[in-house]
C-alpha cells in the first residue's frame, strides 16, 4: 500500500523527440512541479529530465536514473510528480504496470500535477485509470483520422507519402516526371531486355557521366533496384504493398515505361 503521508518526493519532466507543439518545455514543467510541492509542503529532492525522447520506451536515461534512485531506501522516496501522466508513460497499460508493479510496493505515490491527483488515494487511483483511458482513445481516434487522410489522399490520385524513386518529383503535394531521370529509367530497362546485365548498365552510366539521385556513381543493386520497381509502369506501391484497405493506387506516379517493356524484363534470366 501507498503510504498516506507524502513528504520527500522526487519531479519527472520530459518533451518528446517530435515536433514541441503540443508539448510543454522542460523548464515550464520544472517550474509547475516545484510550485506544486512547495505548496504541498513536499521536499522535492531532486529532478530528472529527458529531452527529445518518447514516452513509449523505458529506455530513457532520465526515467532510468530517476528509477534506480528511488530503489534506494536511504533516499526515502515517498512520491514520484509528473505535470502530466503522460509525461512519464504515453500508455496507460505502461503507467499502470509502473505503479502497480514498482511504485506501490515500495510505499510511493505517483502524483500528476495539471490532473490533480495521487494514487496515495482510492479516488486518485480510479481518475488515473480513467484520464488514461481517454488518453488512449484520442490517440486510436487520431492514429485513424490520419489512415483515412491517407486512403483518401490515394483515392484522389495525390502523393501518399513514402520516398520518391528515381525519376520522378514531388511538386504541391503531386508526382511529375524529372525528364532527365525518366530517360535514363527508360534506357536502363532498354540496356537489359537487350542482353546488358546490370553490372554491365551501371558501367555504361557511370561512364557516360550520368549520376544517381544522390549524384553519385551507380551500382549493381542501385540498377537492379530500377528495374524491380514496378512503379515505372505508372503504378504506386504503397508502404511496399500493391493493395492497401482495399486501394490500388493507380496512376499516382506518370508512367515511364510500358507495362510490355516491363513484362519482358521480368522474362530476361
Amino acid at each position: 500500500m501507498v503510504q498516506e503521508t507524502i513528504k520527500k518526493v522526487v519531479g519527472y519532466a520530459r518533451i518528446s523527440s517530435d515536433s514541441q507543439i503540443g508539448n510543454t518545455s522542460i523548464a515550464e514543467q520544472v517550474r509547475k512541479i516545484e510550485a506544486y510541492c512547495i505548496s504541498q509542503g513536499w521536499e522535492l529532492a531532486k529532478m530528472f529530465i529527458d529531452e527529445g525522447e518518447s514516452g513509449s520506451t523505458k529506455e530513457r536515461g532520465g526515467y532510468r536514473d530517476m528509477m534506480q534512485y528511488i530503489e534506494q531506501t536511504e533516499n526515502e522516496i515517498s512520491g514520484i510528480v509528473v505535470l502530466k501522466a503522460d509525461r512519464i508513460h504515453r500508455r496507460l497499460k505502461n503507467l499502470l504496470e509502473l505503479i502497480e508493479d514498482e511504485l506501490e510496493p515500495k510505499g510511493i505515490a505517483f502524483i500528476s500535477v495539471s490532473e490533480n491527483f495521487d494514487t496515495s488515494t482510492p479516488q486518485g487511483m480510479l481518475f488515473l485509470q480513467m484520464i488514461g483511458s481517454f488518453a488512449e482513445f484520442e490517440r486510436k481516434i487520431i492514429n485513424e483520422r490520419t489512415k483515412s487522410g491517407r486512403i483518401a489522399t490515394a483515392r484522389e490520385n495525390k502523393y501518399a507519402g513514402g520516398g520518391v524513386p528515381y525519376g520522378y518529383q514531388v511538386v504541391n503535394g503531386t508526382i511529375l516526371l524529372d525528364e532527365q531521370q525518366a530517360q535514363t529509367v527508360k534506357s536502363i530497362f532498354q540496356l537489359y531486355v537487350e542482353g546488358n546485365n546490370p553490372y554491365k548498365i551501371a558501367c555504361k552510366l557511370n561512364r557516360a557521366g550520368i549520376t544517381t539521385k544522390n549524384g553519385k556513381q551507380w551500382t549493381v543493386v542501385q540498377v537492379q533496384n530500377i528495374l524491380n520497381n514496378e512503379t515505372y509502369t505508372g503504378f504506386n506501391t504503397y508502404n511496399g504493398q500493391k493493395e492497401r484497405n482495399g486501394i490500388r493506387q493507380k496512376d499516382v506516379f506518370p508512367r515511364i515505361i510500358s507495362r510490355q517493356l516491363w513484362n519482358k524484363a521480368r522474362q530476361v534470366s
